[in-house]
Protein backbone atom coordinates (compact mmCIF):
# COMPACT_ATOMS: atom_id res chain seq x y z
CA UNK A 1 0.00 0.00 0.00
CA UNK A 2 1.37 3.28 -0.77
CA UNK A 3 1.94 6.10 1.83
CA UNK A 4 -1.23 8.21 2.56
CA UNK A 5 -1.30 11.85 1.21
CA UNK A 6 0.43 13.04 -1.31
CA UNK A 7 0.65 16.68 -3.66
CA UNK A 8 -1.55 15.80 -6.40
CA UNK A 9 -4.69 14.52 -3.33
CA UNK A 10 -3.54 10.84 -3.97
CA UNK A 11 -4.07 9.49 -0.71
CA UNK A 12 -3.16 5.59 -1.30
CA UNK A 13 -3.24 2.49 -3.15
CA UNK A 14 -4.19 -0.93 -1.68
CA UNK A 15 -3.72 -4.03 -3.51
CA UNK A 16 -7.24 -5.68 -2.92
CA UNK A 17 -6.72 -9.57 -2.47
CA UNK A 18 -9.09 -12.76 -3.84
CA UNK A 19 -9.77 -15.22 -1.41
CA UNK A 20 -10.32 -18.61 -1.28
CA UNK A 21 -12.20 -20.91 0.96
CA UNK A 22 -10.04 -24.11 1.97
CA UNK A 23 -13.15 -25.46 4.04
CA UNK A 24 -16.79 -23.94 4.56
CA UNK A 25 -18.77 -25.82 7.63
CA UNK A 26 -22.58 -24.29 7.32
CA UNK A 27 -24.75 -25.24 10.20
CA UNK A 28 -27.79 -24.25 12.22
CA UNK A 29 -29.61 -20.91 11.32
CA UNK A 30 -28.54 -18.11 14.16
CA UNK A 31 -32.14 -15.53 15.50
CA UNK A 32 -31.50 -13.42 12.70
CA UNK A 33 -32.40 -16.34 10.49
CA UNK A 34 -28.37 -16.59 9.10
CA UNK A 35 -26.96 -19.95 9.17
CA UNK A 36 -23.72 -19.99 11.45
CA UNK A 37 -20.42 -21.13 9.53
CA UNK A 38 -16.88 -22.60 10.15
CA UNK A 39 -14.31 -21.38 7.49
CA UNK A 40 -10.91 -21.50 6.38
CA UNK A 41 -9.86 -18.20 4.52
CA UNK A 42 -6.75 -18.03 2.75
CA UNK A 43 -5.47 -14.92 0.50
CA UNK A 44 -4.28 -15.71 -3.09
CA UNK A 45 -1.85 -13.08 -4.61
CA UNK A 46 -5.08 -12.63 -8.12
CA UNK A 47 -5.68 -8.78 -6.79
CA UNK A 48 -8.08 -5.61 -7.79
CA UNK A 49 -6.53 -2.31 -7.30
CA UNK A 50 -7.71 0.68 -4.98
CA UNK A 51 -6.96 4.08 -5.16
CA UNK A 52 -8.51 6.91 -3.07
CA UNK A 53 -7.71 10.28 -3.80
CA UNK A 54 -9.36 13.53 -2.26
CA UNK A 55 -11.71 15.48 -4.14
CA UNK A 56 -10.69 18.29 -6.48
CA UNK A 57 -10.52 21.36 -4.64
CA UNK A 58 -14.17 23.55 -5.40
CA UNK A 59 -16.13 20.18 -5.47
CA UNK A 60 -19.80 20.74 -5.37
CA UNK A 61 -20.92 18.69 -2.59
CA UNK A 62 -18.73 16.38 0.27
CA UNK A 63 -19.11 13.01 -1.10
CA UNK A 64 -18.16 9.83 -2.66
CA UNK A 65 -17.00 9.40 -6.12
CA UNK A 66 -16.20 5.73 -8.03
CA UNK A 67 -14.66 4.90 -11.07
CA UNK A 68 -13.92 1.70 -12.14
CA UNK A 69 -11.99 0.26 -15.17
CA UNK A 70 -9.57 -3.04 -15.92
CA UNK A 71 -9.91 -5.88 -17.36
CA UNK A 72 -13.46 -7.43 -15.83
CA UNK A 73 -14.44 -3.82 -15.06
CA UNK A 74 -18.04 -5.12 -17.06
CA UNK A 75 -20.99 -4.99 -15.09
CA UNK A 76 -19.31 -3.86 -11.96
CA UNK A 77 -21.79 -0.69 -10.58
CA UNK A 78 -20.27 2.46 -10.53
CA UNK A 79 -22.20 3.99 -7.76
CA UNK A 80 -24.02 3.50 -4.43
CA UNK A 81 -24.45 -0.19 -4.83
CA UNK A 82 -21.02 -0.98 -4.46
CA UNK A 83 -18.98 -2.10 -1.64
CA UNK A 84 -16.56 0.35 -1.53
CA UNK A 85 -18.91 3.69 -1.96
CA UNK A 86 -20.74 2.07 1.12
CA UNK A 87 -17.68 1.35 2.77
CA UNK A 88 -16.59 5.21 2.57
CA UNK A 89 -19.98 6.11 3.70
CA UNK A 90 -20.39 3.83 6.11
CA UNK A 91 -16.74 4.86 7.28
CA UNK A 92 -17.55 8.74 7.32
CA UNK A 93 -20.89 8.21 9.17
CA UNK A 94 -18.98 6.63 11.84
CA UNK A 95 -16.76 9.14 12.03
CA UNK A 96 -17.78 12.65 10.97
CA UNK A 97 -21.23 11.65 11.69
CA UNK A 98 -23.22 15.27 10.77
CA UNK A 99 -20.47 17.27 10.41
CA UNK A 100 -18.86 18.20 7.22
CA UNK A 101 -16.91 15.36 5.90
CA UNK A 102 -14.50 15.22 2.78
CA UNK A 103 -14.83 14.68 -0.87
CA UNK A 104 -13.24 11.29 -1.51
CA UNK A 105 -12.52 9.78 -5.14
CA UNK A 106 -12.27 6.18 -5.34
CA UNK A 107 -10.50 4.49 -8.72
CA UNK A 108 -11.00 0.98 -8.79
CA UNK A 109 -9.19 -1.30 -10.85
CA UNK A 110 -11.34 -5.39 -11.22
CA UNK A 111 -9.17 -8.12 -11.99
CA UNK A 112 -11.37 -10.51 -9.94
CA UNK A 113 -13.90 -11.90 -11.70
CA UNK A 114 -17.79 -11.45 -9.83
CA UNK A 115 -20.15 -13.74 -8.62
CA UNK A 116 -17.21 -16.12 -8.17
CA UNK A 117 -17.17 -16.91 -4.31
CA UNK A 118 -13.64 -15.02 -4.59
CA UNK A 119 -15.09 -11.89 -2.57
CA UNK A 120 -13.18 -9.29 -5.05
CA UNK A 121 -15.99 -6.78 -3.57
CA UNK A 122 -14.98 -7.56 -0.23
CA UNK A 123 -11.62 -7.21 -0.84
CA UNK A 124 -12.49 -3.66 -2.58
CA UNK A 125 -14.05 -2.50 0.43
CA UNK A 126 -11.68 -3.66 2.69
CA UNK A 127 -9.35 -2.21 0.75
CA UNK A 128 -10.73 1.01 0.60
CA UNK A 129 -11.42 0.97 5.12
CA UNK A 130 -7.76 0.30 5.32
CA UNK A 131 -6.97 3.82 2.94
CA UNK A 132 -9.49 5.84 4.73
CA UNK A 133 -8.43 4.35 8.03
CA UNK A 134 -4.41 5.32 7.17
CA UNK A 135 -5.90 8.99 6.13
CA UNK A 136 -8.44 9.75 8.76
CA UNK A 137 -7.43 7.39 11.86
CA UNK A 138 -10.29 8.11 14.17
CA UNK A 139 -11.49 4.41 14.86
CA UNK A 140 -9.68 1.62 16.82
CA UNK A 141 -9.14 -1.83 15.53
CA UNK A 142 -11.58 -3.46 17.20
CA UNK A 143 -14.16 -0.57 15.67
CA UNK A 144 -12.73 -0.97 12.29
CA UNK A 145 -13.52 -4.77 12.15
CA UNK A 146 -17.30 -4.48 13.38
CA UNK A 147 -17.55 -1.71 10.58
CA UNK A 148 -16.42 -4.25 7.99
CA UNK A 149 -18.52 -6.71 9.84
CA UNK A 150 -21.63 -4.68 8.96
CA UNK A 151 -20.68 -4.40 5.67
CA UNK A 152 -20.06 -7.95 4.84
CA UNK A 153 -18.90 -11.69 6.23
CA UNK A 154 -15.50 -11.64 4.12
CA UNK A 155 -14.90 -7.76 4.89
CA UNK A 156 -13.12 -8.37 8.18
CA UNK A 157 -11.20 -10.93 6.83
CA UNK A 158 -9.96 -8.90 3.51
CA UNK A 159 -9.09 -5.59 6.42
CA UNK A 160 -7.24 -7.00 8.78
CA UNK A 161 -4.13 -8.15 5.93
CA UNK A 162 -3.50 -11.21 6.82
CA UNK A 163 -2.64 -14.30 4.49
CA UNK A 164 -4.99 -17.22 5.99
CA UNK A 165 -7.39 -16.90 9.39
CA UNK A 166 -10.10 -19.01 10.43
CA UNK A 167 -13.56 -17.83 10.57
CA UNK A 168 -16.95 -17.79 12.66
CA UNK A 169 -20.32 -16.25 12.86
CA UNK A 170 -20.58 -15.21 9.02
CA UNK A 171 -16.86 -15.04 8.93
CA UNK A 172 -16.97 -11.82 11.55
CA UNK A 173 -14.83 -13.76 14.15
CA UNK A 174 -11.69 -14.14 13.04
CA UNK A 175 -8.41 -15.73 14.35
CA UNK A 176 -5.55 -15.41 12.15
CA UNK A 177 -3.36 -18.09 11.61
CA UNK A 178 0.42 -18.72 10.88
CA UNK A 179 -0.05 -19.99 7.13
CA UNK A 180 2.20 -22.35 5.37
CA UNK A 181 4.72 -21.76 2.91
CA UNK A 182 2.18 -20.57 -0.14
CA UNK A 183 2.30 -23.52 -2.96
CA UNK A 184 1.19 -22.75 -6.56
CA UNK A 185 -2.88 -22.97 -7.69
CA UNK A 186 -5.33 -22.79 -10.84
CA UNK A 187 -8.58 -20.71 -10.47
CA UNK A 188 -10.73 -22.28 -12.94
CA UNK A 189 -13.57 -19.45 -13.40
CA UNK A 190 -17.09 -20.21 -15.00
CA UNK A 191 -19.54 -17.64 -16.55
CA UNK A 192 -22.63 -19.16 -14.55
CA UNK A 193 -23.11 -16.48 -11.58
CA UNK A 194 -24.29 -18.02 -8.26
CA UNK A 195 -26.27 -15.95 -5.76
CA UNK A 196 -25.24 -16.69 -2.30
CA UNK A 197 -28.63 -16.74 -0.77
CA UNK A 198 -29.96 -19.31 -3.55
CA UNK A 199 -27.03 -21.64 -2.66
CA UNK A 200 -27.88 -21.30 1.24
CA UNK A 201 -31.34 -22.09 0.29
CA UNK A 202 -30.22 -25.33 -2.00
CA UNK A 203 -28.31 -26.43 1.09
CA UNK A 204 -32.25 -27.07 2.26
CA UNK A 205 -31.02 -27.31 6.31
CA UNK A 206 -33.35 -26.31 8.85
CA UNK A 207 -32.52 -25.10 12.40
CA UNK A 208 -33.89 -28.24 13.50
CA UNK A 209 -31.08 -30.05 11.26
CA UNK A 210 -27.41 -28.34 12.09
CA UNK A 211 -25.38 -30.25 10.21
CA UNK A 212 -22.29 -32.67 11.52
CA UNK A 213 -19.66 -31.66 14.24
CA UNK A 214 -16.87 -30.27 12.80
CA UNK A 215 -13.32 -30.85 14.99
CA UNK A 216 -10.15 -29.06 13.82
CA UNK A 217 -6.78 -29.43 14.88
CA UNK A 218 -5.17 -26.76 16.22
CA UNK A 219 -3.73 -23.84 14.59
CA UNK A 220 -0.07 -24.92 14.67
CA UNK A 221 -1.44 -27.57 12.69
CA UNK A 222 -3.00 -25.51 10.26
CA UNK A 223 0.20 -24.16 9.47
CA UNK A 224 0.68 -27.53 7.54
CA UNK A 225 -0.21 -28.17 4.19
CA UNK A 226 -0.49 -31.96 5.23
CA UNK A 227 -3.24 -31.19 7.59
CA UNK A 228 -4.86 -28.45 5.47
CA UNK A 229 -5.47 -31.05 2.53
CA UNK A 230 -7.66 -33.05 4.88
CA UNK A 231 -9.86 -30.08 6.02
CA UNK A 232 -10.47 -28.73 2.65
CA UNK A 233 -14.51 -29.31 2.23
CA UNK A 234 -17.22 -27.33 1.13
CA UNK A 235 -20.72 -27.81 2.44
CA UNK A 236 -22.33 -25.64 -0.64
CA UNK A 237 -20.45 -28.11 -2.94
CA UNK A 238 -23.42 -30.68 -3.05
CA UNK A 239 -26.39 -28.49 -3.68
CA UNK A 240 -24.49 -26.08 -5.76
CA UNK A 241 -22.85 -28.58 -7.92
CA UNK A 242 -26.52 -30.70 -8.05
CA UNK A 243 -27.92 -27.62 -9.58
CA UNK A 244 -25.22 -26.85 -12.16
CA UNK A 245 -23.75 -30.79 -13.53
CA UNK A 246 -20.99 -28.56 -15.80
CA UNK A 247 -19.47 -27.12 -12.78
CA UNK A 248 -19.30 -31.28 -11.54
CA UNK A 249 -17.94 -32.19 -14.68
CA UNK A 250 -15.11 -29.34 -14.29
CA UNK A 251 -13.87 -30.49 -11.28
CA UNK A 252 -13.82 -33.79 -11.88
CA UNK A 253 -11.68 -33.10 -14.93
CA UNK A 254 -9.72 -30.96 -12.21
CA UNK A 255 -9.21 -33.25 -9.68
CA UNK A 256 -8.33 -35.65 -12.43
CA UNK A 257 -4.86 -33.79 -12.88
CA UNK A 258 -3.69 -34.98 -9.97
CA UNK A 259 -3.62 -31.55 -7.91
CA UNK A 260 -3.16 -31.88 -3.91
CA UNK A 261 -6.68 -30.26 -3.48
CA UNK A 262 -9.60 -29.33 -5.58
CA UNK A 263 -12.67 -27.53 -4.57
CA UNK A 264 -15.13 -25.01 -5.09
CA UNK A 265 -14.94 -21.74 -3.32
CA UNK A 266 -17.53 -20.07 -1.33
CA UNK A 267 -20.72 -20.45 -3.18
CA UNK A 268 -19.45 -20.32 -6.33
CA UNK A 269 -19.25 -20.88 -9.07
CA UNK A 270 -15.15 -20.26 -9.35
CA UNK A 271 -13.17 -24.02 -8.57
CA UNK A 272 -9.78 -23.89 -6.98
CA UNK A 273 -7.06 -26.54 -7.12
CA UNK A 274 -3.58 -26.47 -5.20
CA UNK A 275 -0.36 -27.86 -6.64
CA UNK A 276 3.03 -29.18 -4.60
CA UNK A 277 4.86 -27.36 -7.40
CA UNK A 278 4.69 -25.40 -10.40
CA UNK A 279 5.64 -28.09 -12.49
CA UNK A 280 2.35 -30.02 -11.80
CA UNK A 281 0.48 -27.11 -11.93
CA UNK A 282 1.60 -26.38 -15.17
CA UNK A 283 0.79 -30.06 -16.73
CA UNK A 284 -2.40 -29.51 -15.51
CA UNK A 285 -3.07 -26.23 -17.36
CA UNK A 286 -1.55 -28.00 -20.33
CA UNK A 287 -3.59 -30.95 -19.53
CA UNK A 288 -6.64 -28.58 -19.16
CA UNK A 289 -6.79 -26.37 -21.92
CA UNK A 290 -4.71 -28.62 -24.34
CA UNK A 291 -8.06 -31.23 -24.31
CA UNK A 292 -10.30 -28.62 -24.73
CA UNK A 293 -12.50 -28.95 -21.19
CA UNK A 294 -11.13 -25.57 -20.05
CA UNK A 295 -10.71 -22.39 -22.18
CA UNK A 296 -7.24 -20.51 -20.95
CA UNK A 297 -8.71 -17.42 -20.51
CA UNK A 298 -11.37 -19.70 -17.35
CA UNK A 299 -7.48 -20.59 -16.02
CA UNK A 300 -5.43 -18.32 -13.70
CA UNK A 301 -2.24 -19.29 -12.07
CA UNK A 302 -2.22 -17.78 -8.06
CA UNK A 303 0.33 -18.75 -5.02
CA UNK A 304 -1.75 -19.37 -1.99
CA UNK A 305 -1.93 -18.03 0.80
CA UNK A 306 0.00 -14.61 0.31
Amino acid sequence: MTPPGDASGLIGTAEAHAKINLRLRVFARDATGFHGVETLLARTSLTDAVSLSVAEPGAASSGVSLSVDGPLAGGVPDGPDNLCWRAAELFFDRVFGRRTRPSVCIRLTKRIPMGGGLGGGSADAGATLRLLADRWPRLDERELVELAGELGSDIPFALIGVPMALGWERGRRLLPLRPPRPRPALLVFSPIHISTPEAYRWLGRTDADPGAASILPGPTRLGDWESLERLIRNDLHAPVLDHHPELSSTLERLRACDPAAAAMTGSGSALFAVFRDAEARARARHRLTDSGSVGDPNLVDVQLPV
